[in-house]
């Protein structure tokens, strides 16, 4: 939401499990989390204006700024699927874009390799788009 709400403001970004489209999160939710939503948001087409306004979808295609997108695999709050359009439209426009899928994780990170890893990233990552330093292999 940043990167497309103030594209001249961030050098970079980094998200983990993000939500980028509430249409689609109110689509492939587990019935509670739908409950949730609509108490949230309202009801997805009476209140489409205020989906369409909440949701980073409509502002990512104004982001200028790279972003590393870290997901787990089988993650049933935030699916697969959001991480996945918000690297299509990026790369589709020419943004530098990376995800990640972590296999066999949820909702956050539970493996420690996978925790470290992430965190392994997110520092190469602002290493590389914040500081302007050269990208080195990670350890």
């Amino acid at each position: 939401m940043a990167l497309g709400r103030a594209p001249d403001a961030f050098a970079e970004g980094v998200q983990e499990f993000g939500i980028i489209n509430w249409f689609t999160m109110h689509e492939t939710s587990d019935p509670q989390l739908t409950q949730y939503l609509v108490a949230l948001l309202g009801d997805p087409v009476k209140d489409k204006a205020h989906y369409d306004a909440s949701s980073p979808m409509a502002y990512i295609r104004q982001a200028k700024s790279p972003l590393l997108s870290l997901q787990g695999e089988n993650d049933i709050r935030v699916p697969r699927g959001q991480a996945q359009e918000v690297t299509d439209i990026l790369k589709e426009k020419g943004t530098t874009s990376e995800t990640i899928f972590y296999p066999a994780e949820g909702h956050g990170f539970m493996k420690i390799e996978n925790r470290l890893d992430a965190l392994r990233r997110t520092i190469l990552w602002f290493d590389t788009y914040l500081k302007g330093e050269a990208p080195s292999a990670m350890k």
